[in-house]
Order: structure tokens, then sequence, then C-alpha cells
């Protein structure tokens, strides 16, 4: 072969083999870094992950470190019906592991207000998904912030993980958490089922806080009742609780400390009732949002209590009010020391029994002289705890927005006029139940 030949074919390879190949590797790479290109392929991943999350996904950046990983630099979650913005992620890495997406997230921070609408987004993308869409999925963060809407402070939770399984009854989401102003020996958990094995299927609900006491202010933009507690309420026990078509039923036991008497009973109601109490439920189901039985024990700490609110329950609740009580020159306020009683409730009606402490046996309310109030082993009708907080004349139930909220929750007797009596309850066997 001529030696011009051999030089031509050499060019040729050289060309083909080393220089066009090098010179479509830096088209590629500046084609690549371009912000045209950039551009598009954020929006294509905006686009995508909007409708497989059900929200509207905006984020300011997009990058690939290594293959297979993803950073989504100022990550936001809005409404796509208001635009109204309900998270947003400072930065969020996406990966994948065999046949599960692993999420870490970097300071995000959540309204407390939209809580709800995120979660109605998430139950329809993924738990009432079809199966073939289904995939495992774990969420893991450092610390999630909750914004308050009443705008007094946030709450942070830390060592936050989130996971999709499933599960052999369909998809299961768990939540751990710790709430960083306690010293939680253990993370909470709730845990969320969507069993497809009933017929409609329903999705189940457990919340379990082991030792530690939650507020309750931290659902308390989910559950506006939870208000009535005051700020410094917290919860720690267990709750299990099923969504169906005809609404909501389940059980819990567990313990309420530190609410807050004058929230509960002076902001919303007729009478003046201040100070701490602490509620242990011993046992409570409900029913289509209705409580059907519960029973347990309330302490109070001391405070002041209108003798309007004593001499209402010495009328329409089955307890009996001291004759001091009814002096009309003594002063409205009174001074309580104690107040202690034991409760149960169903739709046959409502017996306390007081068990403050001294001489005297059934004190349900004490000062430093004596009883205020005393039971009388009496079974009241539901409606009279109405009648007793709303002050009402008569024996008809007043026409408050306050009325109206009490009775909707408590377990009211049918039309069938039966003996009001409190059937003696079996003990409550229950997983919840603490140790």
């Amino acid at each position: 072969m001529h030696e011009t030949t051999r030089r031509l074919i050499c060019r040729a390879v050289f060309l083909i083999v080393c220089l066009v190949p090098t010179l479509g590797l830096f088209a590629w790479v500046g084609f690549t870094r371009s912000s045209p290109y950039q551009t598009a392929r954020r929006r294509a991943w905006q686009q995508q992950l909007s409708q497989e999350w059900g929200l509207e996904v905006t984020l300011e950046r997009l990058r690939t470190p290594t293959r297979g990983v993803y950073l989504l630099d100022r990550v936001r979650l809005a409404d796509p019906e208001t635009g109204e913005r309900l998270v947003e992620i400072r930065q969020l890495e996406l990966g994948r592991y065999q046949d599960e997406w692993l999420l870490r997230a970097a300071q995000p921070e959540l309204k407390g207000e939209h809580i709800l609408r995120l979660w109605e987004a998430f139950h329809e993308r993924f738990l009432r998904a079809e199966p073939s869409r289904l995939r495992r999925a774990q969420l893991t963060c450092g610390e999630l912030t909750i914004s308050r809407t009443d705008g007094q402070g946030a709450t942070t939770l830390s060592d936050v993980r989130f996971r999709l399984l499933l599960a052999a009854e369909g998809p299961q989401v768990t939540f751990e958490f710790r709430d960083v102003a306690l010293q939680m020996a253990e993370p909470a958990q709730l845990r969320v089922t969507r069993d497809r094995q009933r017929s409609p299927p329903a999705t189940r609900w457990e919340l379990n806080t082991h030792s530690t006491a939650l507020p309750t202010s931290l659902l308390a933009d989910y559950l506006p009742s939870l208000h009535w507690l005051g700020t410094e309420a917290t919860f720690q026990g267990a709750v299990e609780t099923v969504h169906s078509p005809g609404g909501w039923q389940g059980e819990f036991s567990g313990r309420l400390r530190d609410i807050d008497l004058e929230s509960l009973i002076t902001e919303r109601y007729d009478h003046k009732l201040s100070g701490r109490a602490d509620v242990l439920f011993r046992r409570a189901r409900f029913e289509d949002g209705t409580l059907t039985d519960a029973a347990g024990d309330v302490v109070g700490h001391g405070g002041s209590v209108s003798r309007s609110l004593l001499a209402q329950a010495d009328r329409t609740l089955g307890l009996a009010a001291a004759p001091r009580v009814r002096a009309l020159e003594a002063d409205p306020l009174l001074r309580y020391r104690e107040l202690k009683f034991a409760f149960a409730l169903n739709r046959q009606g409502l017996r306390l029994v007081g068990h403050c402490s001294g001489p005297d046996q059934g004190v349900v309310m004490a000062d430093g002289y004596g009883p205020l109030l005393q039971d009388q082993s009496e079974i009241a009708q539901v409606v009279a705890l109405v009648q007793t907080l709303s002050s009402p004349q008569g024996e008809q139930v007043p026409a408050t927005k306050e009325a109206y909220q009490l009775l909707h929750i408590l377990p009211l007797p049918s039309r069938q006029r039966d003996r009001p009596t409190i059937t003696a309850q079996g003990p409550f066997y229950s997983p919840l139940r603490m140790r």
C-alpha cells in the first residue's frame, strides 16, 4: 500500500475514532449546559411531578451530581386550583435503590392550615391509586417546620421519616417523628393504611405517642376543636380510627394533660371556670363521628368557678351544690381547691362519681371550707350536660353554636324511652391501651 494511502487511512481513522467523538462530546456537554436545555428539562420535571403528586410543583434548579441521583433546588408545592403555596423545600434529593424511591428533603416548611389539603392530594394519588402504579418510597428529613395558623410561632419536628409500603391489606404509610421542644425517648408513630380487603375500601389511622405527651396544637389546624383545650394541652396514648363512607369510627385511650378550663368553658359558654385539668380516658369509642361510650377520670388543680355553674349543675346534672353556693349576696366567683371525679358516658346517660380528698364521700369539687358539689348517685340525660354549660332557661336546649357543637359529638339517646341506666361495661381490652 502506497505511503500516501496509508496516511489518508490514518487521518480518516483519527477523525472518525478520536476527533469526531470528542467534538460530539463537547457539543453535547455544551448543549446540556445551555440555558434553553436546562429550562426545558426543569419544565418537564415540573410537569411530571405535578401529574404524579396532584399538586402544582415548581423548582428553581435541577442538577444531576451523579448517575441516578437528582437534586431539586427550591421546590414549591401549591394548590393547582387556588395557587396557594402549601410546602416549600430548600433542596430535595431523589434517588432509587432497587424498587424503592428514596427522597431526602432539606429544611421543608409547611403551613399548618394546609395539612388537610396536602393530605387529600397524597391520599388520592397514592393510597387510592391503581395497584400497577404503586411504588415503594421513603422520605426523610432532619427537621420539618410547621407554622401555626394563628401566627404564634411554629412547631419543629426532627428525625422525620415518611415511608410508603405495600402491605397485605393495601397501601400503607408510616410517619415517624420527634418534637424538637420535647425530650422524646422514642419517636411517635402515625400509620395510615388503605384497607382494600373491606367492601368498600376504607382508610385506617393508628397513632401511638408511646412514652411522650404530644402537644395537641400539632393537629389544631386540622382539628379546630383542639383549640378549645388551650395552647399547653398535651396527649399521651393511642388512637385507632377508620374513615369509611359512613363516617369516622374507632377508639382511643390515653391522657390529656394541662387542659385550659378557661379556654374550654369560660370563653365558650355563659359560666366561669378556670384552672388546669387532666383527663384520663380509660375507654372511649365513637361511631359516625359521635362518641358512643366513654369512661375515665378528671382531675383539676384549682382555680375559679362561678356560682351560676354550680347552681346549674345542681339543677340539671344530678349533683348537689352546697347551701352556701346559693347565697345571693356572696361573690359570684369562688376559688375551688380540688376538682376530681370519675365519669361514665353512653347513650343511656351520664354519671359522675366524686373522688375529692376529705372526710366527705362523693365530693366532685371542694374549696378550703368543704364540698362545693357532691354526687347523688344519679344518672343524668346526656342533653343535661349541654343545658348545664349553656345555662339555658327551662328545659329546652339553647339554640347556640356551642350547644350544637357539643350535641353533635355526644351519644344522644334514641326514640325508645328506656329507663336511664348505665350498665357495667366490660374491661377495655385493646392493643391501644397504655402500658
